[in-house]
């Protein structure tokens, strides 16, 4: 999720045909122990991208490299498997201003949409670019192995979020810590849920974004970099959507992740609260990414909470095997990542806050041996950039027993 804008204004945002539009308020800073609002700043979290449409010019392409960012465009590595593994890479640039170490992949795959529902897709072709950033070490070597960090973006955000100055500013905040590898940061859809969608869009496509993420750039990630490629080497985490995306890969695939972090992530989907928001999300962006599909009416879902929620998730029947409160509490119970799973919730995020103590109590008393921190503060970047730099170094530092933001030593 995107932090909340700073501002008390309302503005109605349009939809297509179904439920009536809607005025979205644009929250404040987090409401601390107020339960209910802090439930609303939540939930429009979600949906604050919206709110940002108006310095859009449409179709607005990035600012090109110019000067010295485009003479250095060659510190970028050449990579040996461009077009592999499902992707075809349409470019491999420098973002500017992080002296060559930052470069952003475009590519086009099969894995994002799929035709899916009664009828003709809404838009051809199905395939549309998709981007992924990638983080190198300042001393990147190709002869050597690094580990690599899978970090995921919140709900209503995309594939900058963890990298641009004013939000995750990723080299600012790794800065000193005990982690020297790479991160990558690929798009997962403004609500995309890190999941293969089991339902379709109002026009009937589909987004596959854990394919996406775990059959073809995981593969590409190791095919083109000099990373360690056994699960010792590999970390997910995220914030928000992203964190129970996180915990969501790292429950159904053991044999690729080593270490998980969540920062104010989603740990059960059941509640009512958790799919009224996702739901809300289908409403407002469905199976939208960037600026693709944010204006069409097509990508969106609409029916009833229950409908959307199985759209994305499927039947509730299947929700155990990936739900992380209930994968806690089956016999697998996230055994894998014994002293290496995180968990950090402010204590003003009510719902959020709530639902990370029901996965800390059965990883508790299973024995599965993580870090819980929890303190003051609500959902925003400036505790995630902290709570980031303190899973890398429980991760690969010294594990000193310490949590950030100044909140007290984890729970035990």
């Amino acid at each position: 999720m995107r932090p909340p804008e700073k501002s008390s204004a309302s503005r109605s945002v349009p939809g297509p045909a179904g439920p009536a539009p809607r005025s979205v308020p644009v929250p404040g800073p987090a409401p601390g122990s107020v339960r209910r609002a802090s439930r609303r700043s939540v939930r429009v979290c979600l949906l604050a991208g919206l709110l940002a449409l108006a310095p859009l010019a449409a179709g607005a392409a990035p600012a090109q490299a110019t000067g010295e960012a485009a003479a250095r465009a060659s510190v970028l590595p050449a990579l040996p498997a461009p077009d592999s593994h499902g992707l075809a890479l349409r470019s491999w640039r420098e973002v500017p201003g992080f002296g060559g170490r930052l470069g952003e992949a475009t590519f086009l795959t099969d894995a994002i949409f799929r035709p899916a529902g009664p009828g003709a897709p809404s838009i051809d072709p199905v395939r549309k670019p998709v981007k992924a950033r990638i983080l190198l070490p300042a001393d990147y070597d190709p002869r050597q192995q690094y580990p690599v960090l899978y970090l995921l973006h919140g709900g209503a955000a995309d594939v900058e979020q963890w990298s641009k100055p004013d939000g995750g500013d990723i080299v600012e905040t790794l800065r000193g810590t005990a982690f020297n590898g790479i991160v990558v940061m690929p798009e997962g859809g403004k609500a995309g849920w890190y999941s293969d969608w089991q339902g379709h869009t109002d026009g009937n496509f589909a987004p596959r974004w854990e394919t996406f993420h775990i059959r073809r750039l995981l593969p590409w990630v190791d095919a083109n970099f000099a990373t360690r490629t056994d699960r010792s080497g590999r970390a997910v985490a995220g914030a928000s959507m992203g964190g129970l995306g996180a915990l969501k890969y790292a429950a159904a695939h053991p044999d690729l992740f080593s270490a998980v972090g969540a920062f104010s992530g989603g740990t059960d989907i059941r509640p009512a609260a958790a799919q009224q928001t996702v739901g809300d999300s289908l409403w407002f962006y469905g199976a939208a990414f960037s600026w693709t599909g944010l204006l069409d009416g097509k990508y969106r879902v609409t029916g009833s909470t229950s409908y959307r929620m199985s759209t994305v998730f499927g039947p509730s029947s299947g929700w155990a095997a990936f739900n992380p409160v209930q994968v806690a509490g089956s016999e697998a119970s996230y055994t894998a990542y014994d002293g290496r799973l995180a968990l950090y919730a402010g204590t003003g995020e009510a719902d959020i806050h709530g639902w990370n103590e029901d996965l800390h109590r059965p990883l508790r008393s299973r024995g599965v041996a993580h870090r819980y921190c929890t303190g003051p503060g609500g959902h925003e970047m400036r505790l995630w950039r902290e709570e980031l730099r303190n899973f890398v170094d429980y991760v690969y530092g010294s594990r000193a027993r310490s949590c950030p933001n100044g909140w007290a030593p984890p729970a035990s």
